[in-house]
């Protein structure tokens, strides 16, 4: 499925059932991951938290300015693509948020900086891209 972006703009507050519906899914579930890949589609779409509810793998994660410190999943399923995602074409659209039941704020397409691949534990990304404000999502 082709996502678009045409009317989701940075800076603006999105929850995972009005993404689904912009973007013509059935239900939001596809979208209740942190690492969403569309089929066929060259898009890499992060949800991303700070503060997790207590049930929650406690990953580490930040918005500062215009750089997105990252935790992958712990099943590094997503990892190689996400640090090949430049050599690929695919891009990388970050969605953030500050509390779990806070709507997303779209802070836009981002570039890897630097990644530390890991097999124990979270492999670690560090993206830059356009300056939104993480208590935008607030």
């Amino acid at each position: 499925m082709l996502v678009s972006f045409d009317s989701v703009h940075v800076g603006g507050h999105y929850t995972r059932p009005e993404l689904a519906r912009l973007w013509g899914y059935k239900g939001h579930e596809a979208l209740c991951r942190g690492v969403v890949t569309p089929a066929g589609d060259n898009k890499i779409i992060l949800f991303v938290t700070r503060e997790k509810r207590p049930e929650d793998v406690q990953y580490h994660d930040d918005l500062v300015g215009s750089v997105l410190l990252w935790e992958g999943p712990n099943n590094h399923v997503e990892d190689d693509r996400v640090i090949n995602h430049r050599k690929a074409g695919d891009e990388v659209h970050v969605f953030f948020r500050v509390e779990h039941d806070d709507p997303f704020t779209y802070v836009g397409q981002m570039a890897l900086y630097c990644a530390q691949r890991l097999t124990t534990e979270p492999s670690r990304f560090v993206f830059q891209g356009a300056a939104v404000s993480a208590n935008a999502a607030a």
